[in-house]
């Protein structure tokens, strides 16, 4: 049950009770102020650890309702809310520290709720980190001591150190959530630009922004892929399993990535049974999985080449420890580069691709494979490889039907 402490300032008293209202029946602790010089005033008086802001209210604005919550505590979040978004205001808001900049009349609830809830999973990352490091800090004045005063301790200060991988998983995330607000900034900008452009067609602006938007949910993939493999190091991950419908989750799955197969004039086949295939699984992380999986088929292999998605089953597994249990198979099969044998086993290790020299052809933090595993892996299944260099490789995710 959320216990934060926030406060809402608006001088549109509608905006303020629906807000507040809807703040308070999700179990927050809610303050409110009809203008910025009492909402400085709030700040003064009590921390928050989330401040909801109008940008332009009377006596005081929104920006110095800002600067006074991050002069009390820098680790305080502020979300901007203006019915009347420029880009000078969003980036002078961004600049100041505002988590996130969203437009009145705040209609669409679920969002609000999921700025809310990402604002207060960021302050807690960063107090977190900030933690860690104090931690780190006091470790290694303790080892320099001791390593000055007995070099032998120095083993027992090494094992300690082994202990420091959580930290290095929570740093991850803290560092990933640090790049939302560049973010935030680009996909504004983006809007902004592509809206004023809109109204006089201007055909070749309209391609470089969508190119801009490109690169910007790029990016979010890797971030989204940062925030999941945290998660799963700190045994956070969770599944919701419910009913899977496999063809509709593969053609579902390969309509998010259509886009990226023409764009690079990938063949693209799909392969599926004549009958439905159902089990019991989260659709949602499976689709994410083998989403990872078709990433890297885009990925390594060239222009004109091929990609086969397909699902089929129910069949026997062949490892002999599977025992008589009645598996389906999700596959993805390419013409790609291919990987050699030695590195089969390597890639699906954290941080890790077949190539890892600095002038490297393609791109990427090594994780995908990593965070496919762990949720094939959470379902009880496994992902089986073969592959040949030059000739392509097949990922297949293999499910127990429960």
């Amino acid at each position: 049950m959320p216990t934060a402490n926030i406060l809402v300032a608006d001088d549109a008293a509608e905006v303020r009770d629906l807000v507040t209202q809807y703040l308070t029946d999700l179990g927050y602790r809610v303050k409110t102020a009809y203008d910025g010089e009492r909402a400085i005033a709030f700040i003064s008086k009590q921390p928050f650890e989330l401040v909801i802001t109008d940008l332009q209210m009377p006596r005081a604005d929104g920006l110095e309702v800002l600067q006074a919550a991050k002069a009390r505590d820098p680790n305080t979040e502020v979300v901007i809310l203006t019915g009347n978004p420029t880009l000078e205001s969003a980036i002078g808001a961004l600049r100041e520290g505002a988590y996130d900049y969203l437009t009145k009349p705040v209609e669409n609830l679920d969002v609000l709720r999921h700025v809310v809830e990402s604002a207060l999973g960021h302050r807690s990352l960063v107090l977190e980190n900030q933690r860690l490091m104090e931690e780190l800090r006091a470790l290694n004045a303790s080892l320099s001591s001791r390593v000055t005063q007995q070099t032998g301790q120095l083993r027992d200060a090494y094992q300690q150190l082994q202990s420091l991988d959580q930290m290095k998983a929570q740093f991850v995330s803290v560092t990933s959530h640090e790049l939302r607000t560049p973010l935030a900034q680009l996909f504004f900008t983006a809007d902004l630009v592509r809206g004023q452009l809109e109204e006089n067609s201007i055909a070749g602006a309209q391609a470089h922004l969508a190119d801009l938007v490109s690169q910007g949910q790029r990016l979010r993939r890797l971030i989204d892929n940062l925030l999941d493999f945290s998660q799963m190091d700190r045994n956070e991950f969770e599944l919701a399993v419910g009913e899977c419908h496999l063809p509709a989750l593969v053609n579902s799955t390969v309509e998010l990535w259509r886009m990226r197969i023409e764009k690079k004039r990938l063949q693209l086949e799909i392969s599926m049974p004549e009958r439905d295939i159902v089990l019991n699984a989260d659709s949602s992380r499976l689709q994410h999985a083998l989403g990872q999986l078709l990433d890297n088929a885009i990925k390594f292999t060239l222009p004109g080449g091929r990609i086969v998605v397909g699902a089929h089953g129910p069949m026997r597994a062949p490892w002999p420890e599977a025992g008589p249990s009645f598996f389906v198979v999700m596959a993805v099969a390419d013409s790609g580069v291919g990987i050699p044998p030695e590195k089969q086993q390597a890639i699906f290790k954290a941080f890790t691709q077949v190539d890892m020299s600095d002038q490297r052809k393609f791109g990427g933090l090594g994780m995908g494979l990593t965070i496919a595993a762990r949720i094939v892996s959470a379902h009880g299944g496994r992902i089986m490889l073969k592959s040949e260099p030059g000739k392509g490789s097949t990922f297949a995710i293999w499910l127990p039907i429960r």
